[in-house]
């Protein structure tokens, strides 16, 4: 095995050059985790750390790549940012870990046609700042645009900043470049004809599929005319049940807003922690409009009618803009301890209440501190993010992470209701919600996410690359580090076993969760 090894990393210094391959004990521990707090339990089940570390700056180098797995037969795990929540990005059997940050180029901003040619390892954040250079909006991005990479979010899914009046990123998405498995480049759409998301463009069953299918290297984006303005607002409410009308409200505005944020008392509790300047704790609705300023204007009057109808207070314009230009800075309370956790899971918007009160219920259950954020998806849909402090580094078994599949849970209706760990059922009315992100640990909820069209990702999968070479052993499986026969993947049906009984443990124990009030002095005024 040393042998080969050593072959392959001359073969990827030959085809990269030194610079751009590492092997080293340090550099391959840092890519073996993602935002996500990975436990250290993990690493008995997977090979986090990859063999070899690889940046590539051009698709023909990629595609060199992918020829030379065939010889060497180590997986090819494609990164972005590291900013997935999941371990998408983590590799489960070591392999070849291919970082695309050094393909970061923005090719082409075509003000005629409203559109820009990225590589897939450039920032969100950059791509925005060079569409506005040119008098052209961005209007899509993620919560991470800082770090989180073209390619990254397109493979990951989701949605972020701009979706209730935008849409996903997949709206946004004219064209893809891809590298398959047998080393073909495809082209997923067209740059200049926008072929939508019918069965003429690829790009939507590329969008979504966590780095499976294909290395994406480039990607052509849909463009708007740059907005007269921006204006945030935000407005207080005792608590986010209390909000819940306005929401309502506001998602029936004729003059639609372009994002909108809700914060729990909680998530504002965790900022005090570690900013002076956040603000008291309370629930609060951030609501932004853009365009034309007479639109932003009227805009801004229905909402403020509309907030004051429901029990709202509009809170001064600087804690509005301060909420705002924070907004990729959401998650500074991670300092606190060495891990944090962040759910991801939409629900219509008419159970939002029942939503709420589980996640809280849950959260009593299990004794811990969960803050949480959401936003308008739409005007029927709201995604919710709960998210709690862990520590990663701890040898213990991560108890907390039973809240992550309980949560999931609760969304999808699956399973007992949260009555059997408090042994009552505070809310049992039907969430019809659905749960985001897979990764490395969670492909178990795949049945539950997709129903019957589940049955048909293997075959998929088998069509793009039918012997395994790109991050494979997810999505529809969970492969192991160990290639024994019983032992290489872990059967889906008890996959979830071990967090849900840690998490009954972690409901059990009385301590409850201090990190927050441990950093602030167990509460006390500073």
């Amino acid at each position: 095995m040393a042998n080969r090894l050593d072959y392959t990393y001359r073969r990827l210094v030959n085809a990269l050059g030194p610079g751009r391959v590492a092997r080293g004990a340090f550099e391959t521990f840092v890519y073996g985790h993602d935002f996500a707090a990975i436990p250290k339990a993990a690493e008995f089940q997977f090979k986090v750390a990859p063999d070899f570390v690889v940046l590539p700056r051009t698709t023909e180098e990629v595609v060199r790549l992918v020829g030379m797995q065939a010889e060497n037969l180590l997986p090819l795990v494609p990164r972005g940012g590291g900013t997935g929540l999941y371990g998408g990005s983590v590799p489960n059997r070591g392999g070849v870990l291919v970082d695309f940050r050094k393909m970061n180029r923005v090719l082409k901003v075509d003000a005629a046609t409203r559109t820009m040619v990225v590589e897939a390892g450039c920032t969100w954040q950059d791509a925005y700042d060079r569409a506005l250079a040119a008098g052209l909006f961005l209007p899509v991005y993620p919560q991470f645009a800082l770090g989180s990479t073209i390619g990254g979010w397109i493979n990951s899914g989701g949605v972020g900043f701009g979706a209730n009046k935008y849409g996903t990123a997949r709206d946004l998405l004219l064209n893809l470049e891809v590298v398959l498995a047998d080393g073909r480049t495809v082209l997923t759409g067209a740059d200049r004809v926008d072929l939508g998301t019918s069965h003429l463009n690829l790009g939507p069953l590329v969008w979504g599929s966590e780095g499976t299918l294909g290395l994406v290297t480039k990607a052509t984006l849909r463009l708007y005319p740059k907005p007269e303005e921006i204006r945030p607002l935000a407005y207080a409410f005792p608590s986010l049940d209390d909000a819940v009308p306005a929401l309502r409200a506001l998602a029936a505005l004729p003059v639609a807003p372009y994002h909108v944020m809700l914060i729990d008392a909680s998530h504002l509790q965790f900022l005090k922690a570690v900013r002076y300047e956040a603000p008291e704790p309370t629930a609060m609705l951030l609501v932004v409009f853009e365009g034309p300023k007479d639109e932003v204007g009227e805009g801004e009057k229905l909402a403020d009618a509309a907030m004051k109808a429901n029990g709202g207070g509009k809170v001064a314009a600087e804690t509005a803009k301060r909420l705002w230009e924070n907004r990729l800075y959401q998650y500074p309370t991670r300092r606190i301890a060495n891990g944090l956790v962040i759910c991801e899971g939409v629900v219509p918007l008419g159970k939002l209440k029942d939503a709420l009160a589980k996640t809280r219920s849950l959260q009593r259950a299990m004794k811990m501190e969960v803050a949480l954020t959401g936003q308008l998806v739409d005007a029927n849909t709201v995604a919710l993010y709960p998210y709690f402090l862990d520590d990663e580094t701890s040898p213990l078994p991560p108890m907390r992470l039973g809240f992550v599949i309980k949560w999931r849970e609760l969304l999808m209706d699956q399973g007992s209701p949260i009555g059997e760990m408090l042994g009552r059922s505070e809310v049992e009315r039907p969430l019809q919600g659905h749960p985001m992100g897979v990764g490395l640990f969670l492909a178990f909820n795949v049945p539950a996410m997709h129903g019957n069209a589940h049955r048909f990702f293997p075959a998929i999968k088998d069509a793009f690359d039918p012997n395994g070479r790109i991050n494979f052993g997810k999505m529809h499986q969970i492969r192991t580090r160990f290639g024994f026969p019983g032992l290489r993947r872990i059967p889906l049906m008890i996959a979830a076993l071990p967090f849900k009984v840690l998490g009954a443990v972690k409901a059990i124990i009385p301590k409850q969760d201090r990190f927050v009030r441990k950093y602030t002095g167990e509460g006390r005024a500073r």
